[in-house]
């Protein structure tokens, strides 16, 4: 077929223009069908973690737990990874999961200050699902702590706890969840495939929806026995302690996640 001629039968087709489908919703149907959506963890190790780690890569993480985080990270073949953490290793199983790797180094965290990692050593930091557990003084004391920590011209991805932004994410379930993709769904196919879904959002409700967040409560989302509380900080705040800290906010929330924001940071 000569150039002209392959060209041309673009002009021909998609009348109106080709639209795949709508970017900016997280929802959207596409050619991709059911193969065209990710878990939000992939996607914030897409955003935050693969542009940012290589071999010449010193990172911190706090709040690594059983170290889903650290093995990724470690995976892009990062030249040293701390890990601070409340909990011991042997508690948290971190070397079981992550495996004997000599480029890990785990610490158990006595206060705020992380004494234990060298100044002015790492150039990138990430924690998630950390922060929302502590209490917005106790956030404050680490984005002070690790200012001394990161190099200049270093990069680092905070989530925190925002109680509107998790509240909203609530209240528009039936647009931003998976709740919209199977209702429309439904309402293509027939009878018996109806009946499985009803009962499968039955049954799985309860772990699929939120539980509200109050400012006004002592404690949110706390377990079974009441510990491991929800403390709102907030965007607003959390970039204005990293701003008085010394960094620069690139983004006050990458929006990765629907529920809980991730700020983008960097050391000048």
């Amino acid at each position: 077929m000569a150039e002209n001629a392959f060209t041309k039968q673009f002009s021909e087709t998609w009348t109106g223009g080709y639209l795949e489908g709508d970017p900016l919703d997280a929802m959207a149907e596409s050619t991709y069908g059911v193969y065209g959506y990710n878990s939000s963890l992939h996607t914030i190790y897409l955003a935050c973690i693969r542009p940012y780690v290589g071999s010449e890569t010193v990172a911190l993480e706090i709040g690594p737990g059983r170290g889903a985080w650290s093995k990724v990270i470690l995976s892009r073949n990062c030249a040293r990874l701390y890990a601070v953490d409340a909990a011991s290793a042997e508690h948290t199983h971190f070397w079981n999961y992550v495996g004997q790797i000599q480029r890990a180094t785990y610490f158990v965290a006595k206060d705020f200050e992380l004494s234990d990692i060298p100044d002015n050593s790492i150039n990138f930091f990430f924690s998630f699902g950390v922060f929302c557990h502590l209490r917005p003084d106790m956030c404050e004391r680490y984005i002070q702590s690790l200012a001394r920590k990161m190099t200049s011209k270093s990069t680092g991805f905070l989530m925190t706890a925002d109680f509107g932004k998790y509240n909203r994410c609530q209240d528009d379930a039936d647009n931003s969840s998976l709740k919209r993709f199977f209702d429309h769904q439904k309402r293509k196919v027939w009878i018996p495939v109806k009946l499985v879904y009803s009962a499968t959002w039955h049954l799985f409700r309860s772990k699929m929806d939120l539980e509200r967040v109050s400012q006004n409560r002592e404690k949110n989302l706390t377990d079974g026995s009441g510990l491991t509380s929800w403390y709102h900080w907030g965007v607003e705040n959390a970039c204005k302690a990293l701003v008085n800290a010394g960094f620069e906010v690139v983004e006050p929330d990458i929006d990765a996640v629907r529920r809980d924001p991730i700020t983008h940071f960097r050391k000048p």
